[in-house]
């Protein structure tokens, strides 16, 4: 991995917290369920079975069918975000979020030998098909980039699609920002999900904001913008697996990790991205040209056919601002004062 640090930005991160902290605003409420849903492979594939996170309907009846990773949800700097989740899943669920803090509860079982095991995080929805619903909170929110997943056996449930990105603040030097939330499907833990377990994990689709490239067509569009102009990547790995997001163009400047500031910049071409991982960095294009985001590990294949899975493009104009099309995965939360 080709890297170099910046000297200038010695204090450039923890100059970002600050300004970032002096723009504080309003908190943010937000009504999800957790669903059944599908995902059609853009090779003509069968249907896969997946778990997801929707904007809550009120019932789990007339729900939604077509799988995307849960709504965006857009935080404010020492903000509140509250989620009020319903479960119409068929086993309990619950919510947290790697790098905020808050107060859990850990929910545990007595297994078969009289071992007493953790099966949850913190306190969980029942599954009583939507009945109850369970809020969870956090306060005071740090600036950065974060995931959303299941708290409940999370080596299934984040797998079979329970998972999202919170994205609080953005850096002053960013014109724009943009998800890019990498992940993994396994055709056969999403078949048998009640009963399945990752211990013979083996992806067959790779995704980038839920859409694989498919072999042989244009990859999907996730930005478009202008040059001489920053844009915020905001990199997050809801699969098992380690990927590696490597830009065939001008180099990124990586800014910070889990929400915390680097407090020296890095400039790279490509971003060690492990399972659970999130990664902020600018991007300035400075020539009019299409430039692919792609697996450095190669992890673009579908369903074993080389040339798709992880494979976007950022698409650079001359004189347009930036124009987004990421997948409409944008929260429908309130915003209250």
């Amino acid at each position: 991995m080709n890297r170099s640090l910046s000297a200038t930005g010695k204090y450039g991160g923890y100059l970002l917290v600050l300004l970032l902290l002096l723009t504080a605003g309003p908190s943010l409420a937000v009504n999800l369920a957790a669903v059944e849903r599908t995902w059609t492979p853009p090779d003509g594939g069968a249907a896969i079975r997946m778990w997801g996170f929707v904007e809550d309907p009120g019932s789990c009846t007339a729900l939604p069918n077509s799988w995307l990773p849960g709504p965006i949800q857009q935080g404010v700097v020492n903000g509140t975000l509250s989620i009020t989740l319903r479960n119409c899943l068929s086993e309990p669920v619950s919510l947290i979020i790697p790098g905020l803090e808050t107060n859990l509860t850990p929910q545990t079982f007595v297994d078969a030998g009289g071992r007493t095991r953790v099966r949850a995080f913190t306190h969980e929805v029942p599954a009583d098909n939507g009945t109850t619903v369970v809020t969870y909170s956090w306060n005071n929110l740090r600036a950065g980039t974060y995931l959303y997943q299941s708290g409940s056996h999370p080596a299934k449930q984040v797998p079979m699609g329970l998972y999202g990105a919170v994205t609080v603040g953005r850096d002053t030097a960013a014109a724009n920002d943009v998800v890019l939330l990498f992940s993994e499907i396994d055709p056969a833990l999403h078949g048998a999900a009640e009963a399945a377990n990752a211990k013979n994990y083996k992806p067959k689709y790779y995704l980038i904001n839920g859409q694989s490239a498919l072999p042989g067509s244009a990859p999907p569009v996730v930005a478009g913008g202008r040059n001489q102009k920053t844009l915020q990547l905001r990199f997050l790995n809801a699969g098992l697996m380690t990927h590696v997001p490597t830009i065939q163009g001008p180099y990124m400047t990586l800014i910070a990790e889990d929400g915390y500031p680097y407090p020296y910049p890095r400039q790279q071409y490509s971003v060690l991205l492990p399972a659970g991982k999130t990664i902020d960095a600018l991007w300035s294009p400075d020539v009019q040209a299409s430039f692919a985001l792609y697996d450095r590990r190669l992890s673009m294949t579908t369903n074993g056919t080389p040339g798709g899975g992880m494979l976007v493009s950022l698409n650079v104009a001359k004189k347009f601002p930036w124009i987004l099309y990421v997948p409409p995965i944008i929260h429908g939360g309130i915003v209250v004062p």
